[in-house]
């Protein structure tokens, strides 16, 4: 596929722009997109894990503070310290009303007193513990003896709890619990400190978020359940994730809750909206996409207007050149520039007028060339006929009785006569092709029988030569539109040609048949061949060039008196009045073979010229 040279311009012209608009692009992206992952939002979700923790671990302190001046407490301890034994109907109510005094100073959600064996004395906080939720861990702190801070877990909510030995005289004697509540209240105070998303969970359960869409919470669930929470594994090293809702992108941390137990599936996550982040992102990418877009349409009218400086004048020239071809000298180029166009146009011009002279010169000669041919066959008929009509008087011994050596001579006289009379048919034929006076009468007709009528004629103008002639004829499907007369004439040519070529006992094969609605007849001989360097020379009919390269071979000279070389050409010119064309293969000592190719049905350019 030929590629216009206007396309060749505008794509050099674009390429480059174009590839740094991309490569641009491309970088800008990159960098711009490496900076907001590794930048700004991660270090603030990292920000705000330190800062959770760190509010966690300020709770944790106060929770012990506070339950240890509690604990500290003279008519705290003093309740605790009674026996069972001791304890009357009061001093349930008393050890709860003390209860109620300090739970209004501390204001936690959990305050629970147990005595040393961890049974319940009293619970005034909002919510109370359940046995099953505190067992585990009244008994840690029983035995450790120690202030103990963990994370309370019930089946819905969970809290962070600090559970505090009461000592008096070096024996525990019950145990203080206090804690508050992990959950909205606190995930909320986060969020405003933080400005990020923030959810608990315990286990698989959701017990305080700042995600207001479902959406985002089901997709949080869901990216979770494909995380490995097993308790050997490091969240602290598994870095951000990307967590994708319906409505949005969340960078997602995912951390254990400081004095979980990893078994118990204690977490907490912080989550940052991707997308607002990376608006900056998408506005640079539209910049440089707007920017790109007009390097591009910039470089596209530059190269449009760049290819037309150039193009109109080549298109000038070449429409020129196309109208040299259909004989139009005088198209006009409206070049004017003083440039290197310019110069070429000018020097087109030039060239177009010393081209027209000499055409004039080549037309006028074969005009001339052609007259001669007509008038010469013309002229030469009538002498030929006259010379016949003596030489039958002188034959038949009208003038006298003729003695055997003067019978030779006649015999050779009526030889030289054909052959003359060969010549000027020829030369009519050739004068016609020549000068382009060929009028073919097309009708329909038969293959095998045009063929046939040739070989007849063939055979008869070569009388007393010993060269055999068959025809392999595959079965033409139907009559082809062709001038019978002349194509059996171009056929002639070329078997009359083969004869003469082929010496004593050769033989000449013609073939013909149809492929694909055209009709080929192929003239192959066995005779003295002709180099390859001279098969277009021959059809040609440039004797001087065939003579000049091959001076005194025997070819050249049977060549020279076979009708002075006459035939070949007029085969050539009928041929192609046909729509068809002639080919030929040779190699001196080997043969030739002559093909004619012609359509079965006269095409339209032929119809045309007709």
């Amino acid at each position: 596929m030929r590629v216009s040279l206007r396309w060749k311009i505008l794509l050099l012209v674009v390429l480059t722009p174009a590839t740094l608009g991309l490569a641009t692009l491309l970088t800008v992206h990159r960098n711009v997109t490496d900076h907001v992952n590794s930048s700004s939002i991660h270090e603030n979700l990292a920000h705000s894990v330190s800062v959770f923790e760190s509010t966690l671990r300020t709770r944790s302190r106060e929770l012990g503070g506070v339950a240890q001046v509690i604990a500290q407490d003279p008519r705290f301890f003093s309740l605790l310290m009674l026996t069972p034994s001791q304890r009357d109907s009061r001093f349930k109510s008393t050890m709860t009303g003390m209860a109620h005094d300090f739970s209004r100073i501390t204001e936690t959600d959990l305050f629970e007193v147990m005595d040393r064996k961890g049974r319940m004395l009293a619970s005034v906080g909002t919510v109370s513990s359940s046995k099953e939720a505190r067992g585990d861990l009244v008994e840690r702190a029983l035995k450790s003896e120690q202030r103990l801070e963990a994370i309370l877990i019930e089946p819905m909510s969970h809290y962070q709890v600090v559970l505090t030995p009461v000592v008096a005289d070096h024996r525990i004697v019950g145990l203080l619990l206090l804690g508050t509540r992990i959950g909205p209240s606190l995930a909320r105070e986060l969020r405003s400190q933080m400005l990020c998303e923030v959810t608990f969970i315990s286990g698989t359960t959701i017990t305080g978020t700042t995600l207001r869409d479902r959406g985002d919470r089901a997709a949080l669930m869901k990216t979770l359940s494909t995380l490995d929470l097993s308790p050997s594994a490091d969240l602290r090293h598994r870095g951000v994730l990307r967590v994708r809702s319906p409505r949005l992108v969340y960078l997602t941390l995912v951390q254990r809750i400081p004095v979980s137990n990893p078994a118990d599936r204690q977490l907490y996550v912080m989550q940052r909206a991707f997308d607002p982040e990376t608006t900056f992102l998408h506005i640079m990418q539209m910049d440089m996409l707007w920017l790109a877009i007009i390097g591009i349409v910039a470089a596209l009218v530059t190269g449009l207007l760049f290819s037309e400086q150039i193009l109109r004048p080549v298109q000038r020239l070449v429409r020129g050149a196309q109208e040299m071809e259909k004989g139009n000298y005088d198209y006009p180029l409206q070049i004017r520039r003083r440039d290197e166009i310019g110069y070429l146009a000018d020097r087109f011009g030039e060239m177009r007028q010393r081209e027209r002279a000499y055409l004039n010169s080549l037309e006028q000669t074969t005009r001339l060339k052609s007259q001669f041919l007509s008038i010469a066959s013309h002229e030469l008929r009538t002498p030929i006929s006259v010379l016949n009509g003596y030489r039958d008087l002188l034959a038949d011994g009208t003038l006298g009785e003729v003695n055997p050596s003067q019978r030779k001579a006649l015999d050779a006289m009526r030889d030289y006569l054909v052959r003359l009379t060969h010549l000027a048919e020829d030369a009519a034929h050739f004068a016609q092709v020549q000068g382009e006076r060929l009028v073919l009468d097309f009708q329909e007709c038969e293959v095998e029988a045009i063929v046939r009528r040739a070989i007849g004629t063939a055979l008869a103008m070569g009388s007393g030569r010993q060269v055999e002639v068959e025809v392999h004829h595959d079965e033409v499907g139907h009559p082809i539109e062709a001038d019978p007369e002349a194509l059996g004439h171009a056929i002639v040519q070329l078997l009359t040609n083969a004869i003469r070529f082929t010496p004593d006992g050769g033989r000449v094969d013609v073939r013909v048949q149809e492929q694909d609605d055209r009709v080929t007849i192929e003239v192959q001989d066995t005779g003295v061949g002709i180099s390859e360097d001279r098969i277009e020379a021959v059809l040609t009919h440039s004797l001087s060039a065939v003579q000049a390269n091959h001076h005194r071979s025997a070819v050249a000279l049977e060549f020279n008196s076979f009708g002075l070389g006459l035939g070949l050409a007029i085969s050539r010119g009928i041929v192609e009045g046909h729509g068809g064309v002639i080919r030929a293969t040779s190699r001196e000592g080997e043969g030739s073979t002559f093909v004619i190719e012609i359509p079965a049905r006269r095409s339209e350019e032929v119809r045309e010229a007709a």
